[in-house]
């Protein structure tokens, strides 16, 4: 993708006071040439780092939120009132919910308050609301995370769900090349912590590039996605295993490597034009 097409799409998202699912339909409706799996990518990416921005601000009115909370329970107010306040406070629901379970939390706690207890606790309950003692208060909770689809546990399981139907996706297409390969499970289990998710018994060549590794990534990828993936776990294959092959199955922008990237080449699909070496 152009970065200038890809500037405008982040314009468009950022003209949204709340980023909320609206956005997407907006997205499409001004981009109909890019891929709706594209605009979700880039979507969602911009919603954790709006998220992560809001972080420090949720904090600084944590008692606040929450005391709103408790009054707004006790005046009998209609189901939504986390929502209501994330809104107020223009932050995630799953985000607000989180404060506000913890909160609840260390106030039963009492003194026998652990910070990593708590958060333990809270997180399974942010999984599983039917595990918190407030009847309301769990029903508050499991509205915030059925509404976020983006920053809740269920956004998360999707998004797995998504990343490994994708690595499906590349298994089968391999073999049906007829590509001899390993998973990223089979390498684990001989002692291999940091692995790809395919790695090549008999290496294959793309575009004149001999590829030992192909890792799949169910994503756009701008700049700062593709530096992140490349120091924590590129550079690693690329040290064990040798050059590779990364795919962005959502796209990538244009300006990701040069031409003088040896380490890896970088596609949106797995290559039809492979060439495959002789033991």
């Amino acid at each position: 993708m152009k970065i200038e097409l890809y500037n405008e799409i982040l314009s468009t998202i950022n003209g949204f006071k709340r980023i909320n699912i609206e956005c997407i339909e907006v997205l499409e409706q001004k981009f109909p040439k890019v891929k709706h799996g594209t605009l979700n990518s880039i979507f969602s990416s911009e919603v954790q780092k709006w998220t992560k921005s809001k972080f420090a601000k949720a904090q600084d009115s944590a008692n606040e939120i929450y005391n709103k909370y408790k009054q707004s329970i006790q005046s009998g107010a209609v189901p939504g009132v986390i929502m209501r306040l994330a809104d107020e406070y223009e932050l995630p629901y799953s985000l607000t919910a989180k404060i506000i379970l913890t909160k609840h939390v260390v106030e039963g706690q009492g003194d026998a308050n652990n910070d990593n207890h708590t958060m333990q606790l809270v997180k399974k309950q942010l999984r599983n609301t039917t595990l918190i003692n407030d009847k309301q208060l769990a029903y508050e909770v499991f509205l915030c995370t059925t509404f976020d689809d983006q920053y809740s546990p269920t956004s998360e399981i999707i998004r797995m769900s998504l990343g490994q139907q994708y690595e499906i996706k590349l298994y089968k297409q391999m073999e049906k090349c007829g590509i001899v390969f390993r998973t990223e499970e089979y390498m684990r289990k001989f002692g291999f912590d940091k692995t790809p998710d395919v790695k090549l018994e008999i290496p294959i060549v793309v575009d004149g590039f001999i590829i030992h590794w192909i890792e799949s990534k169910a994503r756009f990828a701008d700049s700062e996605i593709h530096q992140d993936y490349l120091k924590n776990q590129y550079i690693s294959y690329w040290n064990r295993f040798g050059p590779g092959l990364i795919i962005y199955w959502f796209g990538y922008l244009d300006d990701l490597t040069d031409s003088d990237e040896k380490r890896f080449i970088i596609r949106d699909r797995l290559p039809t034009n492979i060439l495959k070496l002789n033991k």
